[in-house]
């Protein structure tokens, strides 16, 4: 489990979209969220490595803006993430 889940509280798994599915799209990169300490919400996001397709990068951002983390622990979390044919994995 990698350090940014285990400090999460809510952490909605990224859906691998059905378009880069049936298009055998895959790839890994390196999304990062920013995160209000206070409240522990992500407050933005961005591809620190894309993982080689829009329709991926996107997938990851938004489910990673969906997740919360424990208040007062992190402001800014590096998250890998590996699209295969048998899912996401982070």
């Amino acid at each position: 489990m990698s350090k940014a889940k285990a400090l999460a509280i809510n952490a909605p798994r990224p859906q691998y979209p059905y378009e880069a599915r049936s298009r055998k799209i895959t790839g890994s990169g390196v999304c990062v969220v920013t995160v209000d300490p206070g409240s522990g919400n992500v407050t933005g996001g961005s591809m620190a490595q894309s993982i080689g397709s829009p329709i991926l990068d996107n997938a990851a951002l938004s489910a990673f803006r969906q997740w919360r983390f424990r208040p007062g622990t992190v402001s800014q979390v590096r998250i890998p993430i590996t699209f295969t044919m048998t899912g996401a994995s982070y």
